[in-house]
């Protein structure tokens, strides 16, 4: 079978294959078409390890390997190590930076200081796995909601507002708090990146004082704002916008079809419909479909643009690996600023934070570390998880800045930037995902 792979032919160039014999460099579909699972795209050459983790997380049991187009044999040689092919020369693993920290308790010889960030990040690492918790159910709703949209009756239009209600109502909250969730939490699918557009707007919103109405008309767009990618052939689903002027032409026409199929839903009113409809123009006059500018452009419809364009950057379609927070956030307003309205773009910003959770920091004292938690009335001072080489990963120390007045951010790092292993301690994400919790779940 691995000489295959090599032919000419098309006879027996496919094989089926579980996920754990899956390796990054084979080319898969996975079977059963664009409703029958969470990804953008049917097939593609898997990059990372990063993807068969998202593969596993969705459900997905079996895909097909196209042997032709894939880059190594299937199956792969057990003599490649391809964890370790991944890292960097000198890299720790994981498991082995994990054995060789002594289990103990950090706390019983810890400084008050240490003792007091330990203390913060167990209760941080409790409201993030309860954010998870709340994300992973988020996830499956919204896979429902878009799965069951055309659907007669109207089971479909009342989860629907359900869901988009008490997702409104949570981003109200006094307490409601915004996380970086794990790796594992996040996916290349069209439920994750609606859900991510949905969190992102609401904060959005939440910010610059839309009603709960405008919220959940927003919320609503938001989820329904690319369901007609499903419309689209392989081809230019992939491209993404990309390509001859022919596909893209051809992608911008979900645009269209988005709003074609939200109108079958009662749960779509007539300005979520607007906000699905133009969250692709731009405020100069250079986007689609009607080239519109400025105020012509609904309000809703230009918070959906700035978020929309923020996962993308972060968590791209074609590639497990985007731009980190900084960066995109770095991007929308220093190349891309002209396409945005100022006051959505500065609202956004003071959503996420100066320093989005994601990013790698080096504070005044030396140390490395990553946002994981905004504190929004204090842009400049996030909670950061602190690498701290005496302890495991598990019980890492996290700041609040806002707390800590002798310690502050120095600058945000490249990854490329940090040393190996800070960077495995660390473990930023190739995919960016976010969620809310309130302080009482």
């Amino acid at each position: 079978r691995r000489q295959r792979m090599f032919s000419f032919g098309k006879k027996d160039s496919t094989v089926k294959a579980k996920i754990e014999d899956l390796r990054p460099g084979h080319f898969i579909e996975i079977p059963g078409g664009w409703w029958s699972h969470n990804f953008i795209r049917s097939k593609f050459l898997i990059e990372s390890p990063r993807v068969i983790d998202e593969l596993r997380a969705a459900g997905i049991e079996r895909v097909v390997v196209d042997l032709e187009k894939s880059t190594i044999p299937f199956p792969a040689p057990p003599d490649i190590d391809f964890e370790r092919s991944e890292r960097p020369s000198g890299t720790i693993s994981p498991a082995t930076q994990a054995a060789e920290v002594p289990a103990r308790d950090p706390l019983e010889s810890a400084p008050p200081s240490m003792k007091e960030a330990l203390l913060r990040g167990a209760e941080m690492r409790r409201r993030q796995e309860a954010a998870e918790q709340a994300h992973t159910a988020a996830l499956q709703e919204t896979q429902f909601v878009l799965k069951n949209m055309l659907a007669a009756g109207p089971e479909v239009a009342a989860r629907t507002r359900e869901f988009v209600g008490n997702a409104v109502s949570t981003v109200l909250a006094d307490d409601a708090t915004l996380h970086l969730l794990s790796g594992r939490q996040s996916e290349a699918s069209l439920r994750f990146h609606s859900l991510q557009v949905m969190t992102l707007g609401l904060l959005t919103g939440k910010r610059m004082g839309l009603s709960e109405t405008e919220l959940q008309d927003l919320a609503t767009a938001a989820i329904f704002h690319d369901t007609g990618i499903s419309r689209l052939q392989d081809s230019v689903r992939m491209a993404a916008g990309g390509g001859n002027r022919i596909e893209q032409e051809a992608y911008q026409s979900h645009v269209l079809y988005s709003v074609e199929m939200a109108k079958g839903s009662s749960a779509v009113s007539k300005s979520a419909l607007a906000a699905i409809l133009t969250h692709h123009e731009a405020f100069n006059g250079s986007g689609y479909p009607k080239k519109l500018t400025g105020d012509a452009i609904p309000l809703l419809g230009r918070i959906l643009a700035v978020a929309d364009r923020y996962d993308y950057l972060v968590n791209p379609q074609s590639s497990p690996l985007g731009m980190t927070p900084a960066e995109a956030l770095a991007r929308l307003f220093q190349q891309e600023g002209a396409r945005f309205d100022k006051q959505v773009l500065h609202a956004f910003a003071k959503s996420i934070g100066i320093y989005p959770p994601g990013s790698i920091v080096q504070l005044s004292d030396g140390r490395y570390g990553i946002v994981i938690g905004v504190n929004t009335e204090a842009l400049m001072c996030p909670s950061v998880l602190v690498y701290e080489p005496t302890v495991s990963k598990g019980q890492a120390p996290v700041l609040d800045l806002l707390e800590t007045a002798d310690v502050n951010i120095k600058n945000c790092v490249a990854a490329a930037m940090v040393p190996k292993d800070v960077l495995d301690y660390l473990n930023p994400r190739g995919r960016v995902a976010y969620f809310y919790s309130r302080a009482g779940g």
